[in-house]
């Protein structure tokens, strides 16, 4: 890459953090550190549950375990299953359930990559969600935000053909979060996760993610000098990374109700 366009972009990422800083009442890692995923990353959380992975016609028992080699699902018949980060191409990711798609062909020559839906007897904790992002680094939907995160928070309604939920925005220096007391509906956005956002006037915001798209009606009002750094924010992330840039003027609609991965 061009020397003098990098520095521009760390630059960039520079003062974005220092324009956000006002707005976010946390101690701690910059916005910059997280866009850039500069230096080491600590090994993921391991983590262990009773788990039933579900076939086309019945489930296996076993245990799931999200640990520094990936995830491994350890048959009660005496199979392991391993599946390493880097063939994880996405996941959707609740309390008590983890679905996977990989890269991985499907047998007897069908079409498509093989996908695994799991069944977890206990919930997974937000820092082991957290750390499966990391390590995924694709973009992903994780459904266990971090109830200890703070950030500026905004009462709002997530509209869905239902009807919708009500929960709160939380805008923290890592990324989005949405969180609410309806199962599955909660979401916890990274930057690397979101194609763009729009907010067509203070009291609406549009989320355009890669995996899934939520609609919010906002009960107080968005500043639109902090939309602005919302918006610098993820075009800062996409340009860090020019080589895992999606087409960030066409996002894909998943559905009213937010779903993706996983969903036949």
């Amino acid at each position: 890459m061009n020397r003098k366009y990098l520095k521009r972009r760390v630059w960039r990422v520079l003062v974005l953090a220092a324009g956000l800083l006002p707005y976010l009442p946390v101690a701690g890692a910059e916005i910059a550190q997280d866009i850039q995923h500069a230096g080491p990353e600590a090994a993921p959380v391991s983590w262990q549950s009773p788990a039933k992975l579900q076939h086309v016609v019945g489930r296996e028992q076993g245990d799931l375990t999200i640990g520094t080699e990936g995830i491994v699902f350890s048959s009660g018949k005496g199979r392991t299953m391993k599946l390493p980060y880097l063939e994880v191409q996405s996941f959707l990711l609740s309390p008590h359930s983890l679905a996977i798609e990989t890269y991985q062909n499907r047998k007897r020559h069908m079409p498509g990559v093989e996908r695994y839906r799991f069944e977890l007897a206990s919930a997974v904790p937000p820092e082991v969600a957290t750390e499966l992002s990391k390590e995924v680094r694709r973009p992903s939907q994780n459904a266990v935000p971090d109830p200890a995160a703070q950030g500026i928070v905004i009462p709002a309604h997530h509209r869905t053909v239902r009807g919708g939920t009500n929960g709160t925005l939380r805008i923290r220096d890592g990324g989005i979060d949405y969180v609410t007391d309806v199962a599955g509906d909660s979401r916890s956005w990274r930057w690397a996760d979101l194609q763009t956002l729009s907010d067509p006037d203070p009291y609406h915001l549009f989320v355009f993610g890669y995996r899934d798209t939520y609609t919010f009606d906002l009960k107080e009002p968005l500043p639109q000098s902090l939309f602005y750094r919302l918006i610098d924010a993820v075009d800062v992330h996409n340009a860090v990374m020019p080589d895992e840039k999606p087409d960030v003027h066409a996002p894909k609609r998943s559905g009213g109700d937010g779903q993706g991965v996983g969903d036949e």
